[in-house]
This record gives C-alpha cells, sequence and structure tokens, in this order.
C-alpha cells in the first residue's frame, strides 16, 4: 500500500485542485480535524490570493504549475 493518497479539495471558487496527503492506519479524531482544517485553510489562501490578484503555484500533473488570476495557467516546471 502506497503511504500517501492524492484526494481533491473544492475551492470556494469552485475550482478542483488535487491534494496529496499522508495515510496513517490509525488516525485520531484530532488528527482528522486538523487535516480537515489546514485543507480549508489552504483552499482559502488560494482563492483570497488568485481574489488579490497574486498567482498561485500547485503541483498538478507531475509538475509545478502557476495558475494566474485570470485562471490562465503556465507550466513552470516538468516534475518526473
Amino acid at each position: 500500500m502506497s503511504p500517501t493518497k492524492t484526494t481533491q479539495i473544492t475551492l470556494p471558487n469552485g475550482e478542483v485542485v488535487p491534494v496529496v496527503s499522508a495515510e496513517f492506519a490509525k488516525e485520531t479524531a484530532e488528527t482528522v480535524r486538523l487535516r480537515t482544517s489546514a485543507a480549508k485553510a489552504g483552499a482559502n489562501a488560494v482563492a483570497n490570493a488568485l481574489a488579490k490578484g497574486i498567482p498561485v503555484t500547485v503541483m498538478r500533473d507531475g509538475g509545478l504549475i502557476q495558475i494566474n488570476p485570470d485562471r490562465t495557467e503556465t507550466i513552470v516546471e516538468a516534475l518526473s
């Protein structure tokens, strides 16, 4: 079994962004709450940055992608 799994979160603006998180055999309720809070905080940070005209760089499809405020995307680096 892989130690990581890929999930997706939906930003407040409706954009879906992949998130890679560690998968543990046993998670406490506190860990689940912390992961959920961190995902929401990250989604809000991305949405706020784009709303303020600040580009955001994310990892997607094996590469680094810059999402510009006008929602155009630029491949920053292809990762192998």
